[in-house]
């Protein structure tokens, strides 16, 4: 993909992706505040120049539609043609935790409701993933990881450091798990932290998640992590 990190920012539109943005805030409902300040921006954007629209505050499928630009040019016309469509998208993992270090997805995993929706660690063929928040929560289980009762990760997590890769391409360099602490954020989701710069996963390459600890955490702790990746994706129409 075609990435500029300055693009992510900004998005120069051509007419089909200024059309499919606007489409996306016209079906949002007239009160709707996200309505409001698309239409504003797009009428303080006007004056004879190439329409350029900050996009910090459309809908994920509208962040999604201003960087297809970045997408194969497949991708792209299949899209245009209404042959796939954006939507709305999130893949999970829950995984005991312990040591000091280790991924939370892996080459190995198949799916199975409740613990992951993902093979292998990979999307499937062709679908293209706008990560646009990633939420980090860990609990105690009992018997399963999955029977936990998940929340703002613990004081050993947050004293860590997070990272994502996809395949060899870096999505998160090694960053302070402090990120994931929303105790005093009534905005977000317990452990969500929004990128301001979304990016795209690519198809077929492998997620790789990691959290690096300085202590331990001991295998009677019965720490389980539940990573969830949140953002928009393509399937057929």
């Amino acid at each position: 993909m075609a990435e500029d990190a300055n693009m992510l920012e900004r998005s120069a539109l051509t007419d089909a992706e200024m059309e499919s943005v606007v489409n996306e805030a016209a079906a949002l409902d007239p009160s709707d505040e996200q309505r409001q300040k698309f239409v504003d921006r797009v009428n303080r954007g006007m004056g004879g120049k190439k329409m350029v629209i900050p996009t910090d505050d459309l809908t994920i499928r509208a962040a999604y539609s201003i960087r297809a630009h970045m997408l194969p040019d497949n991708i792209r016309q299949a899209i245009a043609s209404g042959r796939v469509k954006i939507v709305n998208k999130a893949f999970y993992k829950i995984v005991k935790f312990e040591g000091k270090q280790d991924e939370l997805m892996f080459n190995a995993d198949t799916k199975l409701a409740g613990v992951t929706n993902v093979n292998n660690r990979k999307l499937e063929q062709n679908d293209f993933f706008l990560l646009t928040s990633i939420i980090l929560q860990t609990g105690k289980y009992t018997a399963n990881e999955w029977d936990a009762d998940f929340g703002i990760p613990c004081e050993e997590v947050l004293n860590g450091e997070f990272s994502l890769k996809n395949g060899a391409k870096v999505i998160v360099h090694p960053s302070s798990a402090i990120i994931f602490d929303t105790t005093s954020r009534k905005d977000r989701y317990l452990g969500e932290w929004k990128l301001e710069n979304p990016k795209f996963l690519a198809p077929q390459l492998e997620i790789i998640p990691e959290v690096k600890l300085p202590i331990a955490i001991e295998k009677e702790s019965k720490i389980a992590v539940k990573l969830v990746l949140v953002g928009a994706g393509l399937e057929k129409a």
